[in-house]
């Protein structure tokens, strides 16, 4: 059984779609901090009502899914808001799926009166309820407890004991290393995409890959890899957006050629879905180790500090502005909120290469000890069991004692190496091993006797 911690939301009420005190229908979002506060963020009229619950509907299907192994569900997803965007996002099950709506604030009539992360109450009622907006009536929207509501006398607890796990946070911190990796390969226009999307197989394939390849204005199924086509492993997981792209505008491809990762995102005139998928059904995000190389090389920490300082909801971070504003170096500041991200205080946005502040309302304060990789590079650097045989420019060697043998470790500028079976079996595609990340301890300690 996968580690858990206990966790309990308590909503103020139920998320939900009912009349206002003005007669118009009003799309309610309970939330829930991490402090067990109801946190209110704003209400206005959204623009375009059946846009976004059609959004809301397919992330909450998401959430609600495994796509691998059959679970219970498990999570609320995650709500982020500033002056400029509102953010929902949140895992699958399985944590091999990662989905993402933003909200510009020109999707709705209406100023934000808070900025912060939040959970929301996604309930059955409240989601076969954003299926039946219609963009001809007037949708109130409201993220938070609702004053009408409340005044009305209508105010009661609704909570959730849940078993929150482990996995599901990893995952939060693990898909923040991919995402600047990915590349836009392919935008093509809502209609073609939507008769790729239908081409798909519905049946899993979970060891053959399928491949998205450009065809001049479409896109188009292919089952043999070419230049400019991107890896699909369970082409189910790429169906769930089928839905959106009866009205968007048109679906960008992402992809990271090194992992096999992937992200489709559906763009709309106001707001998008981004839709990530870990490189195989069966790998989920927490369990790829991606962060691992952020969290065994930190920055100084008086650096790390320093910037989470200078957080305060925004919706984008630019580590060059963030630098000559603090007074530090850009490549350091990046490098802190890589760490910052791997420990669920920001998120990544593909579209704009830059981070964006958010703070999970879960603590993350142990998103080391989750690593057992990490630790187990500690304990041999701790134990002296990494030795230092030199190298050239830009290269260094290292031997590792391991379990019954001895491996040579190659960092290098362009890529590390083992001689491990583990790193032979992956070649670095779900993260460093445990001797490249011990060998780079060693290496950081190096650097600082020098410097």
């Amino acid at each position: 059984m996968s580690a858990a911690i206990d966790f309990t939301y308590r909503y103020a009420f139920p998320s939900r779609v009912a009349p206002s005190g003005r007669g118009a229908p009003q799309l309610s979002l309970a939330t829930c901090g991490a402090d067990h506060t109801q946190p209110y963020f704003f209400e206005g009229r959204l623009r375009q009502p059946r846009m976004v619950g059609e959004m809301l509907y397919v992330l909450s299907d998401v959430v609600r899914t495994h796509f691998f192994l059959p679970r219970p569900a498990l999570l609320d997803p995650v709500l982020t808001s500033n002056e400029n965007v509102l953010r929902i996002e949140g895992f699958s099950g399985c944590c091999g799926v990662y989905a993402r709506v933003d909200l510009p604030a020109t999707a709705f009539d209406g100023k934000r009166h808070g900025r912060g992360t939040t959970n929301v109450d996604f309930n059955v009622a409240m989601r076969n309820a954003l299926l039946g907006l219609r963009d001809d009536e007037d949708v109130e929207f409201a993220v938070g407890a609702d004053e009408v509501m409340l005044s009305r006398g209508n105010h009661r607890t609704v909570e959730k004991k849940v078993k929150l796990p482990l996995r599901w946070l990893k995952g939060f911190s693990e898909v923040q290393a991919y995402q600047p990796r990915l590349e836009l390969k392919m935008e093509v226009a809502a209609a073609e995409a939507l008769r790729f999307v239908r081409s798909l197989p519905q049946a899993s394939r979970p060891k053959m890959p399928s491949y998205a390849a450009p065809a001049g204005r479409s896109i188009r199924l292919s089952q043999r890899p070419q230049k400019g086509a991107v890896p699909i492993l369970g082409t189910h997981r790429v169906r769930i957006i089928e839905p959106l792209l009866v009205r968007a505008k048109s679906l960008r491809v992402w992809a990271d050629d090194e992992s096999g990762a992937s992200a489709w995102e559906a763009c709309y005139p106001q707001g998008s879905f981004f839709l990530m998928i870990s490189p195989e059904v069966y790998r989920g995000f927490s369990g790829e180790g991606q962060a691992l190389s952020a969290l065994a090389e930190p920055p100084p920490e008086v650096v790390i500090a320093t910037v989470r300082a200078s957080l305060k909801w925004q919706s984008q971070l630019d580590p060059d502005k963030l630098a000559a504003a603090l007074g530090l170096d850009a490549g350091e500041v990046t490098a802190a909120l890589t760490v910052l991200g791997s420990r669920g205080l920001a998120g990544f946005d593909a579209n704009t290469q830059q981070y964006f502040h958010r703070e999970l309302p879960f603590d993350l304060a142990k998103v080391e000890e989750m690593q057992p990789r990490l630790g187990n590079a500690r304990r041999l650097f701790e134990e002296g069991k990494v030795q230092s045989l030199g190298g050239g420019e830009g290269v260094s060697t290292f031997q590792v004692q391991g379990t019954g043998t001895v491996h040579r470790v190659r960092l290098s500028d362009e890529r590390d190496a083992c001689t491990c079976p583990w790193f032979s079996k992956h070649q670095g595609q779900r993260g460093p091993c445990k001797h490249i990340l011990a060998a780079s301890l060693v290496q950081q300690g190096q650097d600082r006797d020098d410097a």
